[in-house]
């Protein structure tokens, strides 16, 4: 599993500098780190500490407006979207493994 300064690195590297949400420039110190899928004890409950602690899961905003129009945790078909390609990931580290 990936420590939390690994994710936010992944996430910033992945971002282009930018707020996914509104494409604003992230300054040093503003940025920050939001969960697609919030990290509650319920979700982590419903889709397990792979998916909540997973890079893809995790996106760099300019804000908390932006952090939480990130949230899709009440979007059950694009948390489906988001754990299938989690999954699919995950699965093609072991394809042709045994």
């Amino acid at each position: 599993m990936i420590d939390e300064k690994d994710q936010r690195r992944y996430a910033l590297a992945i971002s282009g500098g930018v707020c996914e949400v509104c494409g604003a420039p992230l300054r040093d110190g503003q940025p920050q780190g939001a969960h697609r899928i919030g990290n509650t004890q319920a979700n982590r409950a419903k889709y397990g500490d792979m998916v909540i602690d997973h890079p893809f899961n995790i996106g760099y905003t300019c804000s908390l407006n932006c952090n939480a129009a990130l949230d899709i945790s009440k979007n059950p078909a694009a948390c489906i979207q988001l754990c299938k390609r989690i999954y699919t990931r995950e699965a093609s580290k072991y394809e042709g493994k045994k």
